[in-house]
């Protein structure tokens, strides 16, 4: 059973949804993702662990942010922060995808001590803009001018002729744009494609709980190249190379396998 609550963070509230029982894990989702996809990664290891999933501000049910300075990343470090608060938990796993993984990384940096284990999903953002800057305010663009469905029925159709994705794929990608507020998204998008939150990867040098970094190749939003450098400069890291997209789309539960994997070898 799940307990659902808006927990208020400056501005917004945040939709949070809790399950499971255990030492706590709290997991923020990637751009266009939503606590729902993050659910379905790791409902299996919530007999060993209290699971904390929540919308980022903009995102899914959280309170829609329609200004792209908005997105914040001192702001959405700071909501992760709230969402433990509101929960009572002083210290926990913590991880992200994406997105999400620079929150969390960023929440690391400015409160080691609440941080128990960091997993780190396909990092996009770190000391260099993301190369799909274009690609992205395009894609904020075609939304906001044709609509959201519109948009979706050629993207979905590329996603299944060009790309080759399974039924499977295209419906769990489809949903995760489904899951937003239009004009929220559309922000969200612009707001936090051009993210650089690390002026030096050396900075990572002081996050020294046990890190485990997930990668795919062949993805320019998510670079192998950049995980690789954060995990040559984070004292305890493991990378986890996982097949390329759109894998997580067809199994997102092999992700939250991984990381119980890593958790146990870390705990033996």
């Amino acid at each position: 059973m799940s307990n659902f609550m808006r927990v208020p963070a400056g501005s917004v509230e945040l939709a949070v949804e809790s399950f499971g029982a255990g030492p706590p894990l709290i997991f923020a989702h990637g751009l266009t993702g939503s606590r729902r996809g993050a659910k379905r990664q790791f409902a299996a290891l919530a007999p060993q662990h209290r699971i904390i999933v929540y919308d980022q501000r903009g995102h899914g049910e959280s309170t829609p942010v329609y200004d792209p300075a908005g997105y914040d990343i001192d702001a959405m470090a700071a909501d992760l922060g709230a969402v433990m608060d509101a929960l009572g938990i002083e210290r926990a796993i913590v991880g992200g995808e994406s997105m999400g993984a620079a929150t969390t990384l960023h929440f690391a940096l400015h409160h080691p001590a609440r941080v128990e284990r960091l997993l780190l999903t396909a990092p996009a953002f770190g000391d260099r803009p993301n190369s799909e800057i274009k690609r992205f305010l395009d894609l904020a663009e075609a939304i906001e001018t044709y609509g959201m469905e519109r948009f979706l029925i050629a993207a979905e159709s590329t996603w299944r002729t060009d790309l080759h994705w399974s039924p499977a794929a295209v419906a769990y990608a489809g949903s995760m744009f489904r899951a937003h507020n239009e004009r929220s998204l559309v922000a969200a998008l612009r707001g936090v494609i051009g993210w650089t939150p690390l002026p030096n990867l050396e900075l990572l040098r002081s996050v020294t709980t046990p890190t485990c970094l997930i990668t795919w190749p062949d993805d320019p939003l998510h670079p192998t190249e950049l995980t690789q450098r954060m995990a040559a400069a984070l004292p305890c890291a493991r990378v986890i190379d996982y097949p390329p997209l759109p894998a997580i789309f067809e199994s997102p539960e092999s992700v939250g396998e991984l990381f119980a994997g890593f958790l146990d070898e870390v705990e033996r």
